[in-house]
């Protein structure tokens, strides 16, 4: 009999923290994913601008082509330098002479409104998701775009979301085992007074 009532009371106890603690690591992965996405963003803008300001004061893809390949190799990103028109006139990846229009992209599109924009997409140069971001270089006409492999960033992503699953779904375990503890000693300061 004191025995069905630990395991009942124990069960209870059980299902309201592994409920709990499920909802608790449901709401915290949204809420981190989102906030390490405006983190990459910011960080990613903030080295926008900081080779904005190094960048050669000229439109000549002679320039700003060899430009652009070196600032990858020390950034590891790809740079894309474009005209508000949508001209490509640096670039990182190849000859910004053989690059299409930009002005259809996106996050190209937003920082010609906006002044900064931002896109999660497939390149089909690249042949894979990419995280781009787009900077207006004020009074040049000119948009600095830096772009992302998605697989670095969920790398970052995966990397964070590991170490909060081992907190938020392990804890649940260390739990249970003190509900049952808790359970027995309930039962059993309960079993002495009748």
């Amino acid at each position: 009999m004191r025995l069905s009532r630990v395991w009942k009371l124990y069960l209870v106890f059980t299902v309201i923290l592994i409920a709990g603690m499920t909802l608790t690591g449901f709401i915290l992965q949204g809420q981190l994913k989102s906030r390490l996405n405006e983190l990459l963003e910011e960080n990613v803008l903030n080295l926008a601008r900081v080779i904005a300001k190094v960048m050669p004061d000229t439109e000549e893809t002679s320039i700003l082509d060899p430009f652009a390949r070196e600032y990858q190799k020390t950034a590891r990103v790809r740079i894309t330098i474009i005209k508000t028109d949508g001209r490509v006139i640096g670039e990182s990846e190849r000859q910004s002479l053989l690059v299409s229009d930009h002005l259809t992209r996106p996050e190209v599109r937003q920082a010609v409104t906006a002044g900064t924009g931002t896109a999660i997409r497939y390149s089909q140069s690249l042949g894979q998701d990419m995280f781009y971001v787009a900077y207006l270089i004020k009074g040049k006409n000119i948009i600095l775009r830096l772009a992302l492999p998605m697989d670095r960033v969920k790398g970052i992503e995966n990397k964070v979301m590991t170490l909060l699953a081992i907190a938020v779904y392990l804890t649940p375990v260390l739990a249970i085992f003190i509900a049952f503890l808790f359970a027995k000693v309930v039962v059993r300061e309960g079993g002495d007074y009748q």
